[in-house]
């Protein structure tokens, strides 16, 4: 399954952080989430209305179809998601005690 360039753009701008929240809620509790194979016509459906700016209802997908979307959005970012020349701080954010504080480390 392969979104278009359109489809990540409408995943970004509108529906990014729902699709993250029902991953992050309903995702660790599905054993082999990223190694189920999503039905073709399901996620056909999905490209379709993204590519359309339609909303799709996340909350009605089946979490391993949500999580095959993340992880093709993942894939087409152009760039790398964490630079290389970042690691020492993305390590020193993930040492910090709150949160807050390893984003506020990572901003400096």
């Amino acid at each position: 399954m392969t979104l278009h360039t359109s489809s990540l753009e409408m995943l970004v701008k509108s529906q990014a952080k729902d699709l993250l929240a029902l991953l992050q809620e309903h995702g660790p509790s599905m054993e082999g989430i990223f190694l189920l194979l999503a039905s073709e016509r399901a996620s056909q459906e999905i490209r379709e209305a993204l590519d359309g700016k339609v909303e799709v209802q996340l909350q009605s997908q089946p979490v391993h179809l949500l999580a095959i979307i993340l992880q093709d959005f993942l894939r087409k970012i152009p760039s790398q998601l964490l630079q290389t020349q970042l690691y020492q701080q993305w390590m020193d954010a993930l040492q910090k005690t709150s949160r807050q504080e390893g984003l506020a480390g990572l901003k400096e």
